[in-house]
């Protein structure tokens, strides 16, 4: 097991496109990291440079306490999992799972015992002299897994290891990862583009895009707390509520709306500023009938979400809208007048640049 550190790392392809610009970031012993953003931000980039298979334009690389910058990928004491798996299609599954000892020449009989050990404790039981085209995307996903396992590595790599499997099985799969990492205790970097993959697995996560990092937080920090609009944006199963407006007094005006200013951005920002006004739909609430500091508006869809109801209210007395998630016992009619409630310590300010106003 060991820490992940790079410094001043920089990837640079031909015409001087940046996969990864200038990036800083310490992931500890034993920690489960994501890396999350949207396709082309370069999370996949700086994934492969700290395995090796990308070599990094300037800066370095360490894990834990050797300087790996330089190393071939074989030397990096690293196993990585990829999109779709990368089985032998050859090789049985007991020599798919062998094969990282093989390349390190540890005796046959060793070596299949090995994997017969690890593939038990994966639930691969019965399933060890097939062929990888004989499994279903789940059990590839465990055989890719053992592998890795059985590599012995210092730190696991995970490239969207779950994104060829249906949504029930990626559910299953994400808890089963989420147990093998606590047992296993091995320093995990897993890319998604998923948010909830990433806030449910994580201990830490770094947003990125355009190959720098936006953010660095735990997810409760990420989700409650972004640090510029296109965090609140990108991060959480509904985007953040996200409306031009300015300041008066302790007061945010929105159009035609007076509302609370939030409780972070007290004493941080000047008379008539250009703001953006932020909150989550979870944070706000309905009303049917007039509450002082709300915004009144009119429901105009309602999308069933399970347990819970999206509403999107169009505000009076201007173009802007919100979305509110309520219980599914809460639901009002389309049509229906309703007042958005808000509490001042669950919203947001965003400056001019996007940037989160106060801590």
């Amino acid at each position: 097991m060991a820490s992940i550190t790079t410094s001043s790392l920089i990837k640079e392809y031909p015409g001087g496109v940046r996969g990864v610009d200038e990036m800083d970031v310490t992931i500890h012993d034993g920690e489960f990291f994501a890396l999350l953003g949207p396709s082309g931000c370069g999370k996949t980039t700086l994934l492969r440079t700290i395995a090796g298979l990308e070599k990094s334009t300037s800066g370095t690389i360490k894990i834990g306490d050797r300087e790996v910058t330089n190393l071939e990928p074989g030397q990096r004491r690293v196993a990585m999992v990829f999109q779709d798996y990368a089985l032998f299609p050859h090789m049985s599954i007991v020599e798919n799972i062998a094969y990282p000892l093989k390349i390190q020449k540890v005796a046959k009989k060793d070596r299949l015992s090995n994997a017969e050990e690890v593939g038990d404790s994966l639930s691969l039981q019965g399933l060890m002299e097939r062929r990888p085209g004989q499994l279903s995307g789940g059990q590839q996903q465990r055989v890719a897994l053992a592998r890795a396992v059985t590599s012995r590595p210092d730190v696991f790599l995970f490239d969207e290891p779950l994104s060829n499997l249906d949504a029930r099985l990626r559910l299953e799969a994400r808890t089963f990862l989420k147990k093998l990492q606590l047992d296993l205790g091995i320093t995990t970097v897993f890319v998604t583009h998923d948010q909830a993959e990433a806030l449910a697995l994580a201990d830490r996560i770094a947003i990125m895009r355009a190959g720098k990092m936006q953010q660095l937080g735990t997810p409760r920090e990420i989700f409650q707390r972004p640090a510029n609009t296109f965090v609140a944006s990108f991060v959480g199963s509904t985007s953040m509520n996200l409306i031009k407006g300015s300041v008066a007094g302790n007061k945010v005006v929105i159009g035609d709306h007076h509302i609370p200013l939030p409780s972070a951005a007290h004493g941080k920002v000047t008379e008539n500023q250009e703001i953006t006004w932020g909150a989550r739909p979870e944070y706000l609430a309905i009303a049917t009938e007039p509450v002082p500091d709300s915004l009144d508006g009119i429901v105009t869809v309602s999308e069933n979400l399970g347990a819970a109801v999206l509403l999107t209210v169009d505000l009076n007395g201007d173009d802007n809208q919100v979305q509110v998630v309520v219980g599914e016992d809460e639901e009002p009619a389309i049509g229906t007048s309703v007042w958005v409630t808000i509490e001042p310590r669950r919203t947001l300010l965003f400056d001019a640049e996007g940037l989160r106003i106060g801590d």
